[in-house]
């Protein structure tokens, strides 16, 4: 993903501009284009109308672009209301939130009074090459917090590539999620992060351990990096957790309470005195969060709790905006425990 800062009404149209080269990349259609540079224009729109600044995340996939929209403002009291046609608290006509939700195909809004407001939405072109717009045959999805493993990721500012990473593998007893935080940054540090990703993805049904000794083993020839690994059974609802470096994993439980995940000191591919693994219970109903060094770690799963029933890029990208460091890569990595 790359990020659009958006503290006046000037750095809309950027944003707009920016978002529709991505769509481009995604591999959109010339209506779908346009209907992405819409979505774009009315989140960046909010962004300065009602959160006094933001910034807007864009990221591109096969033929879909997920935009996250991030403020620190004063936040909704009522966000089903916001996302009525005609609602508006800026003396506007009240239809942005509704165009989004009527393009969208996907669309999460979570924003509570001195909680600020992140918005996401995900955009599908619809099948078949030419000037198609998004697709509209499909049921929107309901919002749905197990369902599979989401992230936030940027390149620390001024670079082009990221040197962190993230993956997952599901089976029918769990999932395994793993990140990866290249040795510093830039082209060398992606290149570690690269080499991990293709060693985790050759043993993601390994337990974590096994996973973290065969990424440390098998990234010798890179300058290394953080690493890490957890396993959630659905059966035993339990998540195991290994990790080398700085990469932090933890719980956040629905009563507010946030239990840390213990990495062990080391350097993947390079240095590591022992690999180890740690078990810790957990109900079906929380969420965990793993996240490189370039996010800050003094965050408290206790005022991020209206979003623990959300999709998990709302919870993603809060942490991203209050925590984000500014000087590295960033990736923030959230998934439900429960079973899909």
């Amino acid at each position: 993903m790359f990020e659009v800062l958006v503290s006046d009404p000037s750095q809309v149209a950027e944003a707009r501009r920016r978002a529709a080269a991505a769509a481009v990349e995604a591999g959109f259609g010339e209506v779908a284009i346009g209907q992405a540079s819409l979505v774009a224009t009315e989140l960046s729109s909010n962004l300065i109308k009602h959160g006094g600044g933001g910034r807007l995340l864009v990221g591109a996939g096969n033929r879909t672009l997920d935009l996250l929209a991030l403020d620190s403002g004063a936040g909704m009291a009522d966000v089903q209301a916001c996302m009525a046609d005609g609602y508006s608290t800026a003396g506007t006509r009240g239809q942005g939130l509704g165009a989004v939700q009527r393009l969208a195909q996907s669309l999460d809004v979570g924003s509570w009074p001195g909680g600020g407001t992140v918005a996401w939405a995900r955009l599908v072109s619809a099948e078949g090459d030419g000037p198609g717009g998004l697709a509209q045959n499909i049921p929107r999805p309901p919002v749905l917090r197990n369902a599979g493993v989401w992230a936030v990721q940027t390149p620390m500012p001024g670079e082009d590539v990221c040197g962190d990473g993230w993956d997952w593998h599901g089976d029918a007893a769990g999932r395994t999620v793993f990140v990866v935080d290249g040795l510093g940054h830039g082209t060398e540090a992606a290149l570690a992060a690269n080499a991990a990703l293709a060693v985790f993805r050759r043993h993601a049904d390994a337990p974590p351990t096994e996973i973290v000794e065969a990424v440390h083993q098998g990234i010798r020839h890179t300058r290394g990096g953080a690493i890490a690994a957890a396993r959630i059974d659905w059966a035993s609802a339990t998540v195991t957790f290994a990790g080398l470096g700085n990469i932090a994993g933890a719980l956040l439980l629905p009563s507010g309470q946030t239990r840390r995940m213990v990495s062990l000191n080391g350097t993947a591919g390079h240095n590591a005195r022992k690999v180890q693994s740690f078990e810790y219970p957990c109900p079906d109903n929380a969420l965990m969060v793993m996240h490189s060094d370039g996010i800050g770690t003094g965050w408290s799963g206790e005022r991020y709790t209206p979003l623990l029933w959300r999709h998990p890029m709302l919870m993603a990208g809060a942490l991203y905006r209050d925590f984000n460091r500014g000087r590295d890569d960033a990736t923030v990595v959230v998934c439900g425990t429960g079973r899909p």
